[in-house]
């Protein structure tokens, strides 16, 4: 994700925070020391806040330590000023796996309100007399209540909270993958609907959650969608076996004018015979840029995906979009294909053709393929 920096590696898993993430720290910290509040209080609400963050990640990985479980790694973790982000490879295609993964995260959160409740009990906290004021400026009751939150957020039933998938899961334990899906994505947006319009009335900020909510549920229908549509086909089907493709030694001006010429955005590098890497559009930039255009093109080379073999199944190489656009299809180390989301497409596009003209034959037509 753009604007993000690693800032360390836990369990295996890269551990990365949004530029943003700083900016609501320093905002909320001098909103709080400009509204009056003592230098002191506005170090504990930064305080709160990172503690409250710090929840957030236990609770992104409780859904990857659960994933990997089900032998589902994750690529990296990203704290956001919304929250975090887990990018699992995917999701369980068994319901149970997927409701286990999906309850994972709500839960680490109420184990942590509980240990803070069980603690402030202990602690004499709740003894009478009870004085609101202090209650309401404890710093760990603050924290309990923001956990308490966040699990009955993240489970409200609706795509991409984690309520949308226990929803899904529940559902799929008693009809397909994609109807479960669909009725948990229209069950999502009508909960959009109502956050919108209590929004207007209530807090503005629900507007806003209203149509991450609604984008939400419709980006994972359409992904269950895609996902039944790839159903049975391999790299093979998608793989596109005419490209252009440059020599390690050439220059980055040949592969810029090739790009140009050509619309070809990611161009392969080969040597001898043997693939390198590809050439991203992004990548050529700015290599050009720090290091002129005679510079040999393998110097443009940017982050590699693994090869795909002919065989593997379309479904398992779609997460592997979110990373890069264009997949070399690989015979040992020579290039003979690649697959790029246009293709995939296509090719899907093409399936659904004929199992239209299968299912529904015009008369006086063959519906033969040659």
């Amino acid at each position: 994700m753009k604007w993000s920096w690693r800032v360390g590696k836990i369990a295996g898993i890269d551990l990365k925070i949004h530029l943003t993430f700083v900016f609501i720290l320093i905002w909320y910290g001098l909103s709080t020391y400009l509204g009056g509040g003592s230098l002191t209080a506005a170090l504990t609400n930064v305080l709160l806040i990172l503690a409250l963050f710090f929840s957030v990640v236990l609770h992104e990985f409780g859904h990857a330590l659960t994933a990997r479980l089900f032998g589902i790694s994750t690529r990296d973790i990203t704290l956001l000023p919304i929250g975090g982000i887990a990018r699992l490879e995917s999701m369980p295609e068994d319901p149970k796996e997927e409701l286990l993964v999906s309850i994972a995260g709500p839960a680490v959160n109420a184990v942590i309100a509980g240990g803070l409740f069980t603690g402030l009990l202990l602690s004499g906290f709740f003894n009478p007399p009870l004085v609101m004021a202090e209650m309401l400026n404890n710093f760990w009751l603050q924290l309990m209540v923001a956990n308490i939150t966040l699990v009955l957020f993240n489970l409200v039933p609706a795509f991409p909270m984690d309520g949308g998938r226990v929803l899904r899961s529940i559902l799929a334990l008693f009809m397909d993958h994609l109807k479960a899906t669909r009725i948990a994505s229209y069950i999502g947006r009508g909960l959009a609907v109502v956050m919108g319009i209590a929004g207007f009335f209530v807090n503005p900020w629900l507007i806003l959650t209203a149509a991450f909510v609604w984008f939400g549920a419709g980006a994972e229908a359409q992904a269950a969608e895609l996902k039944v549509g790839l159903k049975g086909l391999v790299v093979r089907d998608a793989m596109v076996s005419q490209f252009y493709q440059v020599e390690a030694n050439q220059s980055l001006s040949d592969v810029f004018q090739l790009a140009m010429s050509t619309g070809q955005e990611n161009i392969p590098v080969v040597s001898n015979g043997n693939f390198l890497g590809i050439i991203r559009r992004a990548d050529l930039m700015k290599a050009i840029d720090r290091l002129g255009n005679r510079a040999p093109a393998y110097a443009a080379i940017g982050a590699e995906p693994a090869g795909l073999d002919l065989e593997t199944p379309l479904d398992e190489v779609l997460p592997k979009f979110a990373a890069h656009r264009a997949l070399p299809v690989l015979d040992g180390r020579q290039l003979i294909g690649l697959v790029t989301s246009e293709s995939i497409q296509q090719r899907m596009w093409l399936n659904q053709r004929m199992r239209d003209g299968s299912n529904k034959p015009r008369t006086g037509e063959s519906t033969d393929i040659a």
